[in-house]
């Protein structure tokens, strides 16, 4: 045969040589996918690692690839129109189906709102709010507030479409809101009326009224016992006493008189002990709850407030021919300082107005900022300190004896004060 007459046929690849490249391609096509997917997992794992970081949470990977299989199983699910003041919206009918309680979920609430002409629900309701509330079925339960809508119109709408006490609770979670409790008021009617007046000085004119002269008379007595202390004021009215009776300026002994009666501190005192007694007397009788009443530290300040007025009078008044020596005066006038406790009568009028209120929350809540404050300030004090201690401990002992005398003097140069 010629060799100019052959001609050459094309190579014929064998049925399992292509089979076996088949298999590697899908093979390859199927690692590359899983080296993918790994890596997506890492990036995961290395956000979900610093769990400290509550700024942003992210979900695991497998929630991801399970809303993933949801979304193409919903393919085959029917669609539904929303219509929202004008605005129409669509979903799956199964992705609002997840929560067969509420108003969507369920198919005999929501007929109340289909038109069969659009072929569509209609709802006269807040756009914006139901952007969330649609977010809410998408995310098997994920709840936020739009930062431009009020916090009391998107809990109307959370009412409305009847998303459930689960909903409500993630609301007030992230919006740091507080249940209130139902207010407890004793059984009788007069009873009723005065611990109104006592409690709630808010809701009425003649219970600001009362609150203002309590508060009035508390920063009067407080006032008035220290006034009382200056030295001008504290001698005259037991030199007094000690000439009536005939006993020496210098002695120990302190006699009894019923000059201290017409004192003008003794007056005051007695006006505003009087007005605080009758006022703790209506609280205790008008208590819904005897145990809560009792359990009150608060309640206990302020009859421990009281109670010294009483046991001075009560010695005063006794037979005189019993001596007070002067460790009993002294005694005596220790329980003085009980009186100063009445200062957090002002605590509890101002504890019921909501600006005070505003103002504890925002204290409560920036806790945290306030201590790491702290805490830096300290340790940038004692590293000056420590640093001035040392540069002047040779020139300057006696200004800086120790590092600690050094940190006070650099905290106080730091914040200006010193």
């Amino acid at each position: 045969m010629n060799e100019d007459s052959i001609t050459a046929e094309p190579a014929t690849i064998p049925k399992q040589n292509i089979i076996w490249t088949k298999r590697l391609s899908a093979k390859h096509r199927f690692l590359k996918s899983k080296c993918r997917r790994n890596s997506d997992s890492n990036i995961f794992r290395e956000v979900l690692r610093n769990r400290a970081d509550s700024i942003i949470t992210v979900k695991s990977p497998n929630h991801l690839y399970r809303l993933a299989e949801t979304n193409r199983n919903d393919a085959e699910s029917t669609i539904i129109t929303i219509n929202i003041s004008g605005a129409r919206y669509q979903t799956y009918l199964s992705t609002v189906e997840r929560f067969p309680d509420t108003l969507l979920g369920n198919k005999y609430k929501r007929m109340y709102y289909w038109n069969a002409e659009e072929n569509e629900y209609f709802f006269d309701r807040h756009r914006t709010c139901f952007e969330s509330v649609l977010y809410y079925y998408q995310s098997n339960g994920r709840l936020r507030r739009p930062d431009y809508v009020p916090l009391d119109t998107f809990l109307e709408e959370i009412s409305f479409f009847q998303l459930g006490a689960q909903a409500i609770a993630q609301t007030n979670r992230l919006e740091n809101i507080a249940i209130v409790r139902p207010v407890s008021l004793p059984k009788w009617f007069w009873r009723q009326c005065i611990w109104f007046y006592l409690e709630y000085p808010q809701h009425s004119l003649f219970a600001r009224i009362l609150h203002g002269i309590s508060m009035c008379l508390t920063v009067i007595s407080c006032l008035s016992l220290a006034t009382e202390t200056l030295p001008e004021f504290d001698e005259k009215w037991d030199n007094i006493c000690r000439i009536r009776a005939n006993v020496s300026l210098s002695s120990s002994y302190v006699p009894r008189c019923s000059a201290l009666f017409i004192s003008p501190f003794f007056i005051i005192e007695t006006i505003c002990v009087s007005y605080f007694t009758i006022e703790f007397l209506l609280r205790f009788i008008s208590t819904p709850s005897y145990y809560r009443f009792i359990t009150s530290l608060l309640n206990w300040t302020d009859l421990a407030a009281i109670v010294p007025y009483y046991v001075f009078l009560c010695v005063q008044l006794t037979d005189r021919k019993i001596d007070l020596n002067a460790s009993t005066f002294i005694i005596l006038r220790l329980l003085r300082l009980f009186r100063f406790l009445r200062v957090f009568k002002i605590y509890l009028i101002f504890h019921r107005l909501k600006s005070l209120r505003v103002l504890s929350a925002t204290l409560k809540e920036s806790f945290m900022d306030f201590t790491i404050m702290i805490v830096a300030l300290t340790l940038v004090a004692f590293l000056f300190g420590a640093a001035t201690y040392f540069a002047e401990k040779d020139t300057d002992r006696e200004s800086f004896d120790s590092i600690f005398s050094a940190t006070y003097w650099a905290i106080l140069t730091i914040t200006s004060v010193g």
